[in-house]
Formats: structure tokens, C-alpha cells, sequence
């Protein structure tokens, strides 16, 4: 009798720990699922060490799975393979009316106006003369520019973004280096609410004081230069720092000279007509 209840005990003993071995199992398949499901996951590295697509595939349909997420797409709109900012272009639409009216002080002391301009298309670009930055290179591409419209009727206009500093007279050093001609060349300073309107607002080109200036570099602003037509339109913007961009800037300006009314059509007809009282005289010599 005793030896019949000892092999009933080892029985139950037996399916006790077969049962307490399945639950050990079950407990450890769940452990093992959300250690996976919490872990991030790392992305796959080719031979280059580059990271690899994680598209997936269709186990039943075979097709491909783009995993990239919104977050993915959004980078690389904004940055290239080698995770530098790309540049982005934008359109901008300047206004019919054109460059709103405007007077500043010239290099040479005399007053310059936005009817001073008219009748003879014009480029125009932005530096102040303490800059340690692409300023220099700003004024390299307009000097070029007056020595391949030397003989055209064309202005050339450099507005100071730093007019605290950049008085007439600090102009006029600066413009003598560059060699610049007085009568086709104009270097404008003025009132600050006053330039930075016309650039922000009428030129639509960005320009600010840097919050934590360093010395050389206390004016954020761009290194566009804007092509104005005969009548004050904005017509374009060129990157003076890219060849490309300057090219495309001497085709525009080309065009607009060939649709431009020369100087001495002008001229002739302002002898022989003198402008009555509400009528503006002719300045398309640049108000000299």
C-alpha cells in the first residue's frame, strides 16, 4: 500500500514540473517580445559605413515597403548625402510699381534720388565698409560690372548697410579703392529705418544687425545683387559670389539695354524741350 501512494506522489510530481517547466517557457517568450518591441531599433551600415535603405518587403505581395517616415523626407529636402544644408532658392515676385521713391546721400556729398535713377537700368548691391566677410567680393563683381558697361548707359548703385559707420567720406575712400566712377558708380548712406526699409521692403533683400556681432561681422545681409529697370522695376536677383549667377546677370542686363532708350535720346530731348514746373527734369546722367 505504501508503495502504490509513493508512485502516485512521484506522479503528480512529475506532471507538476512539466506544468511549471510550460509556464517558465510562456513567461519567457513574453519577456523576450517586448524586450524587442522596447528596443530602438539601429540602422543598417553598408561597407562604407553609410546607412542603408530601411525599406522592407511584402512578405505576400513581394513589393517594397518604404520605411522612410515623414521625419526622413523632411532632412533630406533640407540637407544633401553629406548632411550639409542644401540651398534653396527662392522665387520672389517684386511689385509692379517698382522701388518705392527714395534720397540718400551720395559719396560725393549731393543728394541722390530714385527719379535720379530712372531711364537707364541700374544694378545695386549691399556692403559696409568694416566687413571681414563677402563684402570685398560684392564689390568686385559691381566693379566688374563698370568696366563692361563703361560706355553704357547703365548706373551702378551700393547701398551701406552700416550707415552709423560709413559716412560720405569713409564712402569715398571706399569707392577710390574700387576705382569707381563718380558718374556712373553711387555710393548711398543715410538714415537706418530709412535704408533698411528700402531693402527689406522695395528690394526685398534681407538685412539685420547680428545680435552678438564680432568685429567684421555686425551686419547679417546678402551678397545679391538686384538688376532695376529703366522705369524702377525690380527685374531679378544674382548671387555676386557665383559665376553662373553673373552671367545670367549680363544677359539680363544686355536685354534690358537693347529695350532701353539711349542716353543721348534723351538728352536731345530734354535740349529741346525744357521740363515745365510739375513736370521733373531729365537725371538720367545720375543727377550730376
Amino acid at each position: 500500500m505504501d508503495n502504490r501512494h509513493g508512485a502516485i506522489r512521484a506522479g503528480w510530481f512529475l506532471i507538476g514540473l512539466v506544468l511549471w517547466g510550460a509556464v517558465f517557457v510562456s513567461l519567457f517568450r513574453v519577456w523576450q517580445q517586448r524586450t524587442a518591441t522596447d528596443e530602438p531599433t539601429s540602422p543598417t551600415t553598408n561597407l562604407n559605413g553609410e546607412v542603408a535603405s530601411a525599406d522592407a518587403v511584402d512578405t505576400e505581395t513581394g513589393a517594397t515597403i518604404d520605411g522612410t517616415s515623414d521625419d526622413d523626407e523632411a532632412f533630406s529636402e533640407l540637407y544633401d548625402e553629406n548632411g550639409r544644408p542644401k540651398e534653396i532658392e527662392v522665387k520672389l515676385t517684386w511689385p509692379d510699381s517698382g522701388v518705392a521713391d527714395f534720397s540718400f546721400t551720395d559719396r560725393s556729398g549731393e543728394t541722390i534720388t530714385k527719379n535720379d535713377l530712372l531711364g537707364k537700368p541700374w544694378v545695386t548691391g549691399f556692403i559696409f565698409t568694416a566687413c571681414a566677410g563677402p563684402c570685398p567680393k560684392v564689390s568686385l563683381a559691381m566693379q566688374a560690372i563698370q568696366k563692361r558697361y563703361d560706355d553704357k548707359p547703365v548706373n551702378i548703385v551700393t547701398f551701406t548697410v552700416d550707415p552709423k559707420r560709413d559716412t560720405p567720406e569713409v564712402l569715398a575712400k571706399y569707392a577710390d579703392f574700387y576705382q569707381a566712377d563718380p558718374e556712373q558708380w553711387f555710393f548711398l548712406t543715410g538714415e537706418r529705418d530709412d535704408l533698411y526699409g528700402l531693402i527689406n521692403g522695395s528690394l526685398l533683400m534681407p538685412v539685420l544687425e547680428d545680435e552678438n556681432p564680432q568685429p567684421g561681422f555686425e551686419i547679417i545681409h546678402t551678397t545679391n545683387l538686384c538688376l532695376v529697370d529703366a522705369t524702377g522695376r525690380v527685374v531679378g536677383k544674382y548671387n555676386s559670389v557665383k559665376d553662373e549667377d553673373m552671367a545670367l546677370l549680363r544677359r539680363d542686363l544686355d536685354q534690358l539695354l537693347e529695350a532701353t532708350p539711349t542716353a543721348s535720346t534723351s538728352n536731345e530731348s530734354t535740349e529741346s524741350e525744357s521740363p515745365s514746373p510739375s513736370e521733373p527734369a531729365d537725371t538720367t546722367e545720375g543727377g550730376e
